[in-house]
């Protein structure tokens, strides 16, 4: 720090010595830089070097440890940045800079400090599994490098079935279906992980291939109308249609007739709409979470006005 200091100091008197066009004035510049340098060298501490920044990072270091909730996401990137400043060569801090990145959505930037980490280590499996995942989810595809892992994946999945990636597991259950052509909940577990990424067209081929084979599967057909309104947020004729469906096998479930509902609703078909709605709201308990939740998805389907602030009035 104090090298950069004299350097500038250097610099801006170097560059005042020749503006100036007096003696006076130059005998000035140099003892404002001098009196400057001192100020410096008795207030500023040079010595310290990047000491209060050890210090800040011991203290995130040690909340990390203790009390990880703590620790903000740029205080947990300050001190991945600072190991991989005190060993340059290790991939993991690298890894980790990358994951904070995946989890905030900040996907090129999660890339980059992936790649980074195996330029570190060509070897380093996390940040290429890493790697894969992002691949997927933008493709879809499942690359060859997790083709070439599936040995060592199924055993994985015995062991620590937990550190699976989603494009690891779609390879796994693939195998499966290759194996056992006629595994239906393997084609609903396919179509999930394809809404999990958003790749719909693909969740609903092995969604629609698991209904195929078990036409009353009621798990693979809540999945199917889940996963398309979760990426729609409307619930078209074909989500309308998977509702109905899976409460008709079940009217127990009241969150599925209610969207059941909504879906005829959403066509015109307001009297069986409501048909529904009348049946389940006899089940609900009143001033529960399900009641609250149904009120605020008819205000979200423009069926019911929204409640107005407290103190207000309903607009007309």
């Amino acid at each position: 720090m104090t090298w950069i200091v004299l350097v500038a100091a250097v610099f801006v008197v170097g560059g005042a010595w020749f503006v100036a066009r007096s003696t006076p004035v130059r005998l000035g510049v140099l003892v404002a830089g001098a009196a400057a340098a001192g100020v410096y060298f008795a207030l500023g501490r040079p010595d310290m070097g990047d000491l209060p920044l050890d210090a800040r990072i011991a203290d995130i270091q040690a909340r990390e440890t203790s009390n990880p909730e703590s620790v903000t996401a740029e205080q947990y990137l300050a001190l991945q940045q600072d190991m991989a400043r005190k060993a340059p060569n290790d991939p993991s801090p690298f890894q980790r800079i990358g994951n904070l990145y995946f989890s905030n959505g900040r996907m090129e930037e999660a890339l980059s400090a992936y790649r980074t980490a195996l330029r570190r280590d060509p070897t380093f499996e996390p940040a290429a599994d890493a790697i894969s995942e992002l691949n997927f989810m933008a493709t879809g595809e499942i690359d060859a490098a997790t083709r070439d892992k599936l040995p060592r994946l199924g055993q994985k999945l015995l062991q620590d079935p937990e550190s699976l990636t989603g494009v690891q597991m779609l390879a796994l259950i693939q195998e499966r279906v290759k194996a056992v052509p006629g595994d239906a909940e393997a084609h609903r577990m396919i179509g999930e992980i394809y809404v999990s990424t958003g790749h719909i067209d693909q969740a609903d081929a092995a969604f629609s291939e698991g209904l195929r084979l078990a036409p009353n599967d009621r798990a693979i057909l809540k999945a199917w109308a889940d996963g398309r309104f979760k990426a729609t947020q409307t619930i078209d004729v074909k989500t309308s249609d998977l509702y109905n469906q899976a409460y008709r096998l079940d009217t127990s479930d009241l969150r599925i007739g209610y969207m059941a509902g909504i879906g005829l609703w959403l066509q015109g078909k307001k009297a069986e709409a409501e048909a529904i709605w009348a049946d389940v709201d006899r089940r609900v308990t009143e001033g529960g979470p399900e009641r609250q939740m149904f009120a605020a998805m008819r205000q979200m389907f423009g069926i019911d006005a929204p409640t107005p602030p407290p103190g207000g009035t309903s607009p007309e």
